[in-house]
């Protein structure tokens, strides 16, 4: 929760006092949550979308991984609009883009980059094979609707305005199917 919503809950000294006692825990500058959940990829994620705010979105390796077609990594990726002053910290890699409301769904209650928008992402800047797993992972689970998701990633690649990788993402996307 919002370090401000915890200090008003339980009180600024009883706070301090838990996170001096290691049983609060402050990711990222005005975040806290209770250490149990440190390890925790769903509080991670809530956690680094409350300090990228209101129109930040969970982007990236870390999506991928939430829709279950990825690793689940250390780091929380997290993209915000160009006009959000907000540095990468530690283990929260945030990331600048413009981008629209209709490449953002809702899974478990966050913010999240549809699939074909994080993997397009991750095939041109992510390590080259576990991109490639990720993909054939996500084509896999589609079945008969793979040669459709493949297009529309195709069409993603295309039309990215940040041409860097797409050329690798490209090759990438046909390996995935030779």
């Amino acid at each position: 929760m919002p370090r401000h919503e915890a200090e008003r809950v339980l009180g600024a000294a009883e706070l301090a006092e838990a996170l001096e006692a290691g049983e609060w825990v402050q990711p990222w500058p005005g975040v806290v949550l209770p250490a149990a959940l440190l390890r925790d990829p769903m509080a991670r994620a809530a956690a680094a979308l409350l300090r990228a705010g209101d129109q930040g979105v969970i982007s990236g390796p870390t999506a991928v991984a939430m829709h279950g077609c990825g690793p689940v990594e250390d780091a929380v990726h997290v993209t915000v609009p160009y006009d959000r002053e907000l540095r990468s910290q530690g283990d929260l890699v945030v990331h600048h883009a413009w981008f629209r409301e209709t490449d953002v769904i809702e899974l478990d209650g966050l913010r999240v980059q549809a699939l074909d928008v994080a993997l397009a992402d991750v095939l041109c800047c992510g390590p080259q094979r576990r991109a490639l797993d990720s993909l054939e992972r996500a084509l896999e689970r589609l079945g008969s609707g793979a040669e459709h998701f493949r297009a529309l990633i195709g069409e993603r690649l295309t039309r990215r305005r940040d041409r860097r990788g797409t050329r690798r993402a490209l090759a990438l996307l046909e390996l995935a199917w030779a």
